[in-house]
């Protein structure tokens, strides 16, 4: 028999690595490199993680920027409410829908930044008004029918840090922080009965005033009330009257004073605390975003007259020539060797070489950075060991003695890859913040 995975374990497993970023012992890199060109600059080729992918990317590697707990956070699918949309309504029973699949959308974000969850879409009608209640302790109901559940509004730093165009950042607080979110989680009832669903709308029935709807479970205080289609002769909707609270499970009786009969309800339970005590969990926050950013030099360590075309994560690399995990906030990882005697310029991206020839050399490199103010050239896809003898240029034909070697600050083919990607190239500036955005999926 097949087994069933909790949409639970996806967020245990999103926490759990969220929680590894800040653990003692444990670090995770945002690395960028490559800074020679793909074959089509203008279409990368796929990426993988295989083995050789992973050597290439310490080859390439120009620097890392350490990902902090303030770049991570659990994000949702964005669902931006639009007009004239049938919204998915919150179920606690997945005979009817899948919450959590990506295409469910039984919560939307606005406009203004609020995220609602969809309680009642008025039996799979149209949502034409959009939501606007910031009400903090009960459901509210739209001119369109739709019965929302203001859930948090997303703070103007998170707009900015943890926001795409596909996704929507998500927490549960854990401390009062005087929000809106802070009172919807304090307010919520566990175990209520917020929606029916009408399972039969039955025959025969005329009069609302001669209904009545019996709820019996393991809480208390549910009370609702139905309403009729007097063309139709059936009960067309259940207006919940007092939602109750600590319902495990349900039943609901319909009887009529009339002629009506075969008319079937069933309760549909809030999730364990409430609607809105868990936003994380009652969304389906099992994705991640990570937002690393690189600024500027990062005092020197990165050069900023190069572009790159590749980044990737990778977990606890070596310090070089040690088996110990690199705790540095910024790394640099291009080797630097400082000359003299130099005859002209050496050309960025160029090779450079030690040896008869560049097919024959001892020691080559990549040209990544030319200071010639300083003697210095940086260099990346390093192979083989500097001498003292003369570097040069293979295109530029620029010759210079090295005087001394600053080497990478990682020790290269160290770590875990863990994600990898192949870019359109990205120039540097010293004036300027390149701003990643990368979605982690569990």
């Amino acid at each position: 028999m097949a087994s069933v995975y909790s949409e639970n374990i996806k967020i245990y497993n999103a926490e759990a690595f969220k929680n590894s970023v800040t653990a003692t012992n444990n670090s995770i890199y945002f690395t960028f490199g490559k800074c020679s060109p793909w074959s089509n600059d203008a279409a990368p080729p796929q990426t993988n993680t295989s083995v050789s992918t992973f050597n290439d990317i310490w080859k390439n590697m120009i620097g890392a920027k350490a990902i902090t707990g303030l770049d991570v956070r659990h994000v949702i699918p964005r669902h931006q409410w639009t007009a004239n949309t049938v919204y998915d309504m919150y179920d606690d029973c997945t005979c009817s829908i899948n919450l959590f699949s990506e295409n469910t959308k039984f919560y939307v974000v606005t406009t203004d930044y609020n995220v609602y969850k969809c309680i009642s879409n008025n039996d799979g009608a149209n949502s034409t008004a959009k939501p606007t209640s910031v009400v903090t302790s009960a459901t509210f109901t739209t001119a369109d029918g739709y019965v929302w559940k203001y859930m948090y509004t997303i703070p103007a730093a998170d707009q900015l840090k943890y926001t795409t165009e596909s996704y929507i950042p998500v927490k549960t607080l854990t401390v009062n922080d005087s929000s809106l979110q802070w009172l919807v989680q304090a307010n919520a009832t566990p175990g209520s009965i917020n929606a029916y669903k009408i399972t039969n709308s039955g025959n025969n029935y005329s009069n609302a005033n001669n209904i009545t709807i019996t709820v019996s479970g393991d809480g208390t205080g549910a009370n609702a009330i139905a309403q009729v289609n007097t063309s139709s002769n059936t009960i067309s909707n259940i207006v919940v009257i007092n939602p109750g609270l600590n319902y495990t499970y349900a039943d609901v009786t319909v009887t009529d004073t009339g002629s009506g009969s075969n008319a079937s309800v069933r309760a549909i339970i809030s999730p364990p605390g409430g609607h809105g005590s868990d936003a994380l969990r009652e969304l389906g926050g099992a994705y991640l975003i990570l937002n690393p950013r690189l600024q500027r030099s990062e005092g020197d360590k990165f050069s900023v007259t190069n572009d790159y075309r590749q980044i990737s994560l990778i977990a606890n690399p070596y310090k070089r020539d040690t088996t110990a995990v690199s705790t540095n906030s910024v790394i640099q990882q291009y080797t630097t060797l400082t000359l003299n005697g130099v005859t002209s310029s050496y050309a960025q991206d160029e090779y450079v070489y030690q040896g008869g020839s560049l097919n024959a050399a001892y020691f080559k490199g990549v040209v990544l950075e030319w200071d010639s103010s300083n003697s210095k050239i940086k260099l990346t896809n390093v192979v083989g060991t500097p001498t003292t003898e003369i570097l040069t240029g293979a295109s530029s034909l620029c010759i210079g003695y090295v005087d001394s070697v600053t080497y990478p600050e990682l020790e290269v083919y160290s770590g875990q890859l863990l994600y990898t990607d192949n870019i359109k190239p990205i120039s540097r500036d010293n004036d300027q913040v390149e701003d990643f955005k990368i979605i982690l999926k569990f």
